[in-house]
C-alpha cells in the first residue's frame, strides 16, 4: 500500500494514524468533504449498492440477507476483469494470480439448493435437506464450497456438497404425500 485515501473523516487523519502513516512511509490524502466524486473508491460502492438492490428486487431476497448479498455481489466484481487494471480482476492485480473464477457460474445469489443431510436413518429420512445458496465460503473446506441458509433454523452454513433444487427435485422434501398410502398387508 503507498496511499491512504480518505474522505477527511477525523478518523483516518487523526495524528496517530498519521504517524503510522509516515513509520510505513505511506502518503494520505483527503477529498473536499460532500465531494464522493473526487473519491474513485465512492464509484465502487455506488456500483455495487446498485447492484445489490437488483439482485435483492430480482430473486426475492428478504431484507435481513441484505449484507449476504453485498458480501456476494462483491465477490462476483472482485473475479470480474475491469477495463481500468487492463482487462484484470481486482483479485489478481492485488495478489498477482489469476483467481478461479468457475465457482461464480454454478449458482445465484439465494437459488433453492439441496445440501447433503450429516446423518440419516435409512430409510425414513432423506439424504438431503433444503435452503438457499448465500455465497462462497473463502475460508472453509476446498476452493468449491457453499454458504447455504438453512430453511429450517435459517443458519449460514458450509457445504461443498450442494446442488440446484430446480435441475431434480427431492419429492421427499418438496411434495410431501398429504395422506399416507395404505398399509402393506401381509398374508
Amino acid at each position: 500500500m503507498d496511499k491512504l485515501i480518505s474522505d477527511s473523516a477525523a478518523v483516518e487523519i487523526s495524528s496517530r494514524v498519521l504517524d503510522v502513516l509516515r513509520h510505513l512511509t505511506i502518503d494520505s490524502w483527503q477529498s473536499e468533504p460532500y465531494f464522493q466524486h473526487q473519491n474513485f473508491a465512492e464509484r465502487r460502492w455506488r456500483d455495487i449498492k446498485r447492484l445489490v438492490n437488483y439482485v435483492m428486487a430480482h430473486k426475492g431476497v428478504p431484507n435481513d440477507c441484505w449484507l449476504l448479498c453485498l458480501e456476494y455481489v462483491a465477490d462476483i466484481m472482485n473475479v470480474t476483469a475491469v477495463e481500468s487494471l487492463n482487462w484484470r480482476t481486482p483479485l489478481e492485480r492485488l495478489t498477482g494470480q489469476t483467481p478461479d473464477s468457475s465457482i461464480v457460474m454454478i449458482f445465484e445469489f439465494f437459488d433453492e439448493v439441496y445440501y447433503r443431510r450429516d446423518s440419516a436413518s435409512f430409510p425414513s429420512e432423506t439424504t438431503e435437506l433444503k435452503g438457499r445458496f448465500v455465497g462462497f465460503s473463502k475460508h472453509v473446506g476446498n476452493a468449491m464450497t457453499y454458504k447455504i441458509l438453512t430453511e429450517d433454523t435459517r443458519k449460514i452454513i458450509h457445504r461443498s456438497v450442494v446442488r440446484r433444487a430446480s435441475d431434480d427435485r427431492n419429492l421427499r422434501i418438496d411434495e410431501p404425500n398429504p395422506t399416507p398410502p395404505p398399509a402393506v398387508i401381509k398374508s
